[in-house]
């Protein structure tokens, strides 16, 4: 019963945001898509899943890629094709201003580097990807990782600050 309720609200999710069924984009329950936002073909929202874009900038996410549950993803962001992003990952493509001492934080705006998630990446489980990082080609990312750095494709990479250990 389960898969029928599924297959059925992400048909009628794809019709309410793409007006069509030819995206066959798979919805959790509890999904938020907010804002700027562009999916491809074949992605999979699992559960309580939020995209929420509310820069002048696009985030895009690329075709047969799958975001797991409690997954949150916001700013500029452009991931690839054939990308896993496992469950509980914070990936945020903005930034807080912070380097007037005499202003409140709040009231400093925003900088937006972006994140960029090339095709054929894993990223595990509990991971956070700032502002400014670029994850290359092919790359993995070990779960609980703080990603503040480029990481070059074909990388495996973990740790807090996440750090390039081997070549794929």
């Amino acid at each position: 019963m389960k898969k029928i309720e599924l297959y059925f609200r992400s048909l009628l999710l794809n019709l309410i945001h793409f007006h069509s069924f030819r995206k066959r984009v798979l919805f959790g329950k509890n999904v938020n898509i907010i804002g700027n936002v562009s999916l491809s073909d074949h992605i999979t929202l699992d559960d309580n899943v939020e995209v929420r874009n509310l820069t002048r900038e696009e985030l895009t996410i690329g075709s047969y890629t799958s975001v797991n549950r409690n997954t949150v993803i916001r700013g500029k962001v452009t991931i690839g094709e054939h990308v896993s992003i496992a469950p509980n990952c914070m990936i945020i493509g903005t930034s807080h201003r912070f380097d007037n001492k005499t202003q409140l934080i709040q009231e400093q705006g925003f900088t937006i580097a972006g994140v960029l998630i090339e095709s054929d990446v894993w990223i595990g489980a509990n991971c956070v990807v700032l502002d400014g990082v670029t994850i290359g080609r092919g790359s993995v990312i070990g779960a609980g990782s703080v990603v503040t750095k480029s990481i070059p494709p074909m990388s495996v990479a973990f740790g807090n600050p996440c750090r390039v250990r081997r070549e794929r």
